[in-house]
């Protein structure tokens, strides 16, 4: 079939820092169709050039092809690429770009942040504010701040009492910054007479001044007064009542800032003639952002390295820290697992290849990770099946069992991978915990002992794999081959390693008929095509650092109220809630486990060889208020008319930022609506025994709780334990007592 989509792009190949660039598309390729040559159908792709070849960045837009490259970005070299399908990774279809450095000083934006520089414009008057400011083309040149009340509204008021603070930031690394503390506003209007401040609107306005030096008086001291015929007293002239602009600067596009306009002019004092005048100093450039300080405003928790104000009133409540925020904040894929996960990938890399190096090393085995565990980032991942409840999985679950397609008859036996890294048997064997020889049987009590150790704890199996060979491993791309294709290592990108023919590439061909390289489809797996899951991996782990910081041994917030944590939103949950107060398992046929997810089958007329419960019964008294056990939003509140009764089924995400569906069953009533969000702990409903539940012993009345990872619960296989979504957890012996 003929190549369609974009054959030819042109632009600007030496942007300079700072100034928007825009490329256009010259060509398309002959057969592409007239409805598809459309530039909003175009992605934009920007790649970067690192150790000799281009990786992509998190920047891929469609319909857009501007671009504007910021501070040390002169430093790289880029390729930016224009596609509908795929990039090809070559002219002319894509441009190599060298950015300029900006010969034009500017100040490119400021940002308000609170103490724990997370970014914020409502703050409390006890608080610190940090403004930040980005800038091209001013390296270690100093910037005034001027943190300024907002006084519009006030008619009468006089400009200089607007200002409230001012301090000088040097440029350092293309960033300068300013610290304000906020109680000097507050000081500042009590002084003025006001005494019940409960809001004040403000603005912080960064500016650069022309660094020009003024002549001096222009006075001969050695000429005497007398020879000079008197003259009349020049009237001195008044304080200026605007900012002067430098010719040709930024300042002079952009116009009048907030604080021009509100009479707060910079002034400095010049010599002319002998007549000492004030007049206006001459910006270069200006940025500026509003923001807001209340008094009931909740201070934003401090930086693990800094201790908060002293507020002391009737809410007061404990600060949350966590010694990881500043450690891991930039760790790639962070965002998907727990604090003490991140602590351990970075320990252990530190160990391996060095304190210097341990977080590049520790983002190249995150980005490892999430492609073996499908990102789940959970031990007890088995290859090339959904991930399931841990509790659930049995040695028969890592069969790998292949049938000829038209007898059904057994070709092979083999055995799945599992865990992080996708333990293999070679790899079991390689750390010493499978001895040859001992049979499928032994293999598998092996893998489902990894899959239930833990993610922490397999964590110390994945750098036991690593360390016979760590001083091969080179760089962040390694650690991928090490696992995948370990000879690999240390190779330079063309290096083959597989060729058709093989079983390798037979079972690897999609690596090369899919590559988006050069080498695409050329009847060879490169050691660069098989690093393109890896690369890609990478990026996508760029946008999912960690937001939520919650060491176990750190201190945590008092806090009542129900959702501290969680979004306002209801987008994610990160506190579970219980369906009651002091929840039981229902206990109806003297063995909790047979109405608990898949822990023990249960036999009928129906059912003579046996099933597993699909859900966790919790005992409840008929019309008992019923609580979502997680935040989420509703997507079903109705009558089955079937085995289940009233339902309501809440969508969620986890705290490991996972979707999962939670359905409650055998309702008397519903208190929500499709659509409407709903925070953990929040009443829904109240219990009943509608559905199949209706002839059952009151003692017995209950809720039957499924959760699923995508929704589907009749006729699929996505459920999962909806206990490990619960607040309250169970021991697993027949009375399934609660774990204190």
């Amino acid at each position: 079939m003929p190549k369609q989509g974009v054959y030819k792009i042109s632009g600007n190949t030496q942007p300079q820092i700072g100034k928007t660039v825009t490329y256009t598309i010259d060509e398309w390729y002959p057969a592409t169709p007239k409805e598809k040559r459309n530039p909003a159908l175009v992605t934009w792709q920007l790649f970067k050039k690192v150790g000799g070849k281009f990786v992509p960045t998190n920047i891929k837009k469609k319909g857009i092809s501007n671009f504007i490259f910021q501070n040390n970005a002169y430093q790289n070299t880029y390729r930016i690429e224009a596609y509908l399908h795929e990039p090809e990774g070559k002219a002319p279809m894509a441009l190599e770009v060298q950015p300029q450095p900006s010969d034009v000083p500017r100040i490119n934006g400021i940002q308000l942040k609170y103490a724990n520089n997370t970014p914020g414009n409502v703050f409390n008057f006890t608080e610190k504010l940090i403004a930040e400011a980005q800038c091209t083309n001013l390296e270690g040149k100093y910037l005034k701040f001027t943190l300024w009340e907002d006084d519009a509204k006030d008619k009468g008021h006089n400009a200089r009492n607007l200002q409230v603070d001012s301090k000088p930031g040097k440029v350092i690394n293309g960033v300068a910054k300013a610290e304000f503390i906020l109680t000097s506003a507050l000081m500042k209007k009590a002084m003025q007479g006001e005494t019940d401040i409960k809001q004040l609107e403000f603005y912080v306005t960064v500016e650069y001044y022309e660094n020009k030096k003024h002549a001096s008086e222009n006075v001969n001291i050695n000429t005497p007064k007398e020879i000079y015929p008197p003259s009349k007293p020049q009237p001195k002239p008044g304080p200026p009542t605007s900012q002067p602009k430098a010719s040709g600067s930024p300042a002079a596009q952009k116009g009048q800032s907030q604080k021009e306009k509100n009479g707060l002019i910079e002034t400095t004092t010049e010599a002319i003639s002998g007549i000492v005048s004030v007049v206006g100093k001459k910006i270069h450039d200006w940025a500026e952002a509003k923001g807001t300080v209340k008094k009931d405003q909740k201070p934003a928790p401090p930086p693990p390295s800094e201790k908060s104000p002293t507020v002391v009133n009737a809410d007061t409540k404990a600060p949350s820290t966590c010694i990881c925020k500043e450690q891991y904040k930039d760790l790639i894929w962070g965002g998907k697992v727990s604090c003490e996960f991140r602590k351990k990938a970075v320990q252990i890399c530190s160990e391996l290849w060095g304190e210097s190096r341990k977080m590049e090393m520790a983002n190249g085995l995150m980005a490892v990770m999430n492609v073996e565990t499908a990102g789940s980032f959970k031990a007890h991942q088995i290859m090339g099946k959904s991930l399931g409840d841990v509790n659930s999985i049995t040695k028969d679950d890592f069969w790998l069992i292949k049938k000829d397609k038209k007898t059904g008859k057994v070709i092979s036996r083999s055995s799945r991978a599992v865990g992080l890294i996708q333990f293999t048997q070679a790899a079991l064997q390689a750390i010493q915990e499978f001895t040859p020889g001992s049979g499928f049987d032994k293999l598998h009590e092996v893998k489902l002992r990894f899959a239930k150790m833990g993610e922490v704890n397999q964590l110390d199996y994945v750098k036991k794999y690593f360390e016979p060979s760590k001083n091969k491993i080179k760089s962040p791309e390694d650690i991928y081959l090490y696992v995948f294709a370990p000879k690999g290592v240390g190779q330079k990108d063309d290096y083959i390693l597989y060729k058709s023919g093989t079983e390798e590439y037979r079972q690897n061909e999609s690596v090369d008929t899919k590559s988006t390289g050069i080498n695409k489809n050329d009847g060879n797996i490169q050691r660069s095509e098989i690093l393109e899951r890896y690369h890609d991996s990478y990026k996508h782990g760029n946008n999912n650092k960690p937001q939520l910081y919650n060491c176990n041994n750190n201190l945590q917030p008092i806090n009542n109220q129900t959702s501290s944590k969680c979004p306002e939103d209801c987008s994610q949950c990160f506190e579970y809630a219980d369906v009651v107060d002091n929840p039981k398992l229902n206990n109806q046929s003297d063995n909790v486990n047979k109405n608990r997810f898949h822990r023990v089958p249960r036999y009928n007329n129906k059912h003579p060889k046996g099933y597993f419960h699909t859900g966790t019964d919790i005992l409840t008294p008929l019309d008992t208020d019923l609580k979502s056990m997680l935040c989420g939003e509703v997507v079903e509140a109705l009558d089955t008319g079937g085995d289940l009764g009233k339902i309501v089924t809440i969508k969620s995400k986890d705290k490991n930022g996972a979707y999962i569906w939670i359905r409650y069953c055998h309702l008397n009533s519903y208190s929500v609506s499709k659509g409407q969000k709903i925070k953990h702990g929040k009443v829904f409903g109240k219990s009943g025994n509608t559905g199949n539940a209706k002839n059952i012993l009151p003692q017995y009345y209950h809720v039957h709780i499924e959760a699923s990872t995508d929704g589907v619960f009749y006729g699929g296989n996505t459920r999962v334990d909806p206990e490990q979504f619960m607040k309250t957890k169970f021991d697993e012996t027949t009375k399934g007592n609660t774990i204190k």
